[in-house]
């Protein structure tokens, strides 16, 4: 009992510590590969994920292994982060380029075939987009991420204010005022109003309190917000 016991604190400190580990991982390879993951970030992921597992569950594997496989993997990613920054032609090696797969309206199918994409796919990435026939498309680019970006033909584009003369408006960021029925105070501050003034609007809805508000929301161009739970 006592070595099973043993055994349990024995993984939950080295889970704790894989955890941590693999946070402070993700901190080095930044936000945008987090968000977009290039077919380099997906295999870094994977490998520190085994490694961290092995590492874990091998009873004869030390904690400290655990944090010099997480370690030396950063040190790796960032290593190679650095190359790509200042040699512009490692970048294809190991993140991949941009390939035009729609050029002209025209289908470019050895593209295709060379990224092993599909007409299917192809199709379903683009729905994606919510662009529901090619005939829409004047240009197509496959991203290394495996998503498309579009230029649209002229006639399919979207139509946008100075298209129609109409005078163009500033527009700027809602702030949450009110989240889940908590009064967010230094959002308050940074839309430039107080608390009173929050309340007297609230009470201007005949709302009594904001623990009766899912969601407060202000923004320059249309004042207030509410909705409430």
């Amino acid at each position: 009992m006592t070595e099973q016991l043993e055994s349990i604190g024995s993984i939950a400190i080295e889970l704790t510590v894989g955890l941590f580990g693999l946070l402070l991982l993700t901190k080095v390879m930044g936000r945008a590969s987090m968000s977009e993951a290039t077919p380099f970030d997906f295999i870094s992921m994977i490998v520190v994920g085994d490694f961290v597992s092995d590492a874990i569950y091998d009873p004869e594997t030390h904690i400290l292994k655990v944090l010099f496989a997480i370690f030396f993997w950063g040190i790796l990613i960032y290593m190679i982060d650095f190359i790509t920054l200042k040699l512009h032609k490692t970048r294809a090696f190991f993140e991949s380029q941009p390939v035009i797969v729609i050029r002209n309206g025209i289908i470019d199918r050895m593209a295709l075939k060379k990224n092993k994409v599909d007409i299917n796919h192809l199709q379903m990435l683009l729905r994606d987009r919510e662009i529901f026939s090619i005939r829409e498309i004047s240009f197509a680019i496959l991203e290394p991420n495996g998503k498309v970006s579009v230029i649209k033909k002229p006639e399919y584009g979207t139509v946008n204010r100075n298209d129609l003369s109409l005078p163009v408006h500033a527009v700027s960021v809602p702030v949450t005022l009110i989240s889940d029925g908590v009064i967010i105070r230094k959002n308050l501050k940074e839309a430039g109003k107080t608390e009173n003034w929050l309340k007297d609007e609230l009470a201007k809805r005949s709302i009594e309190n904001s623990s009766q508000v899912m969601l407060a929301e202000w923004r320059d161009e249309d004042g207030l917000f509410l909705q409430t739970k």
